[in-house]
């Protein structure tokens, strides 16, 4: 696969989900080899694994001092539009959460254009070993491409091995993946603020879930578990490659996920 940036530089605003504090970003063409950088008031912080520093409730990379959160819905976007090179300026310590999901990165990235550049991308094909460790189980099986499945039980609610995924190159596994709302419990609502987190958060960009069913009235079919492959993906992108492999992740979250895309760097010894 041949490396790529946008054509066109780009900007969006917004307030962060957990931090709501509001936040400006601009996006800009990069040369083959640059990978995706994360500039945070100046200072650069790559978007690999290794510079993940918190997985709680979203995924946070560091470095030098500055730190970015909720970098998971961007990096899946930049990955479904095959993206390897691009300068992102951020002048807050949150991406914005927009409508809680990789729809309006996607359609943005979309519209700033996509240019090959020199060079290909390492293609990793992955083997059954390339699975991450602890509650979460994370199967891999071979293939020649890239298939997300996710299978989420949350006790205390309707939601029972929800399942969702498919080949991520699939017109409608895309559309379903962009598209799912980060979700959360109506029960620990309280707690997140008292912990002060989702201060930027509401109906409009999450999906929560009550005892019987959700606060809000358009839910899509399976939109939690769609929203776990989403995260799956953007955290997966952290491994600066592409990849190859039937990925079935079971109550898997953000640590899981950059657990293994850790795992996949240093065994492909990727620099």
């Amino acid at each position: 696969m041949k490396r790529a940036t946008v054509n066109n530089e780009w900007h969006i605003n917004g307030i962060g989900l957990h931090t709501g504090q509001q936040v400006n970003v601009i996006g800009k063409p990069a040369s083959s080899g640059c990978g995706i950088i994360f500039a945070v008031n100046g200072i650069e912080i790559p978007a690999l694994a290794e510079y993940v520093d918190d997985t709680t409730r979203c995924t946070r990379i560091a470095n030098n001092g500055a730190s970015l959160r909720t970098i998971e819905h961007l990096m899946a976007a930049i990955y479904l539009c095959g993206i390897t090179d691009m300068y992102i300026e951020v002048d807050g310590p949150e991406l914005p959460a927009l409508e809680g999901a990789a729809k309006i990165w996607y359609d943005i990235l979309k519209q700033a254009g996509i240019r090959c550049l020199e060079g290909e991308i390492l293609t990793i094909a992955l083997d059954k070993d390339d699975m991450a460790t602890g509650n979460s189980h994370i199967n891999v099986a071979a293939s020649d491409k890239l298939e997300l499945f996710a299978e989420i039980t949350i006790p205390g609610t309707k939601i029972t091995g929800m399942t969702a995924g498919g080949d991520i190159t699939d017109a409608d596994v895309i559309e379903n993946i962009i598209s799912a709302r980060t979700y959360g419990l109506e029960r620990e609502v309280r707690h997140l603020l008292d912990s002060g987190l989702a201060k930027g958060g509401s109906l409009d960009n999450a999906v929560i879930i009550t005892e019987t069913g959700y606060l809000n009235n358009d839910v899509r079919h399976n939109e939690p578990a769609w929203h776990k492959v989403l995260d799956l993906l953007g955290d997966l992108a952290l491994t600066g490659f592409r990849l190859q492999g039937r990925i079935t992740a079971v109550r898997s979250g953000h640590y899981s996920h950059v657990e293994m895309a850790k795992n996949l760097r240093v065994k492909y010894a990727v620099k």
